[in-house]
């Protein structure tokens, strides 16, 4: 099986933690994946909040994720605190790639690293956007 290949860069826009908690972890003791994805998503609110965007909607266009890949490098308990770093990497025409490190302080080593495709979409038109201005100007 090919195994995916996330680059990521030396510096990140934004950080945040978070604990893992009960509910968090699989009967195996781990943290399920799809929490760790809701970890990613309210990264990337949390992102965009920090950056004065206060929804996933800038001037009436919406941020929406169009792919996935994580890559599982540890595993992570219940108790652990994990630091969820950001960046916004390969800016285009209509989106661009969210790249993001997944670290457990807790126990010293990466839990994962993870890559979203992010495009901007206008619902009334039923099609992608360009990029807004607001966003190109903080990120580029």
């Amino acid at each position: 099986m090919a195994k995916i290949q996330i680059d990521l860069p030396q510096e990140f826009d934004f950080s945040t933690d978070f604990q893992v908690c009960i509910d968090d972890v699989f009967p195996g003791g781990h943290l399920r994946n799809y929490r760790l994805i809701s970890m990613l998503n309210e990264t990337h609110l949390r992102f965009m909040q920090a950056k004065g965007f206060f929804q996933l909607e800038i001037d009436g266009l919406y941020f929406i994720n169009v792919d996935l890949e994580v890559k599982y490098e540890s595993e992570a308990f219940h108790g652990d605190v994990l630091t969820v770093e950001v960046a916004v990497a390969n800016m285009h025409r209509y989106g661009c790639d969210l790249l993001y490190l997944v670290t457990n302080k807790t126990r010293d080593r990466v839990a994962a690293v993870a890559k979203t495709g992010m495009l901007f979409f206008d619902y009334q038109q039923k099609k992608t956007a360009e990029v807004p201005v607001a966003f190109k100007s903080i990120f580029t």
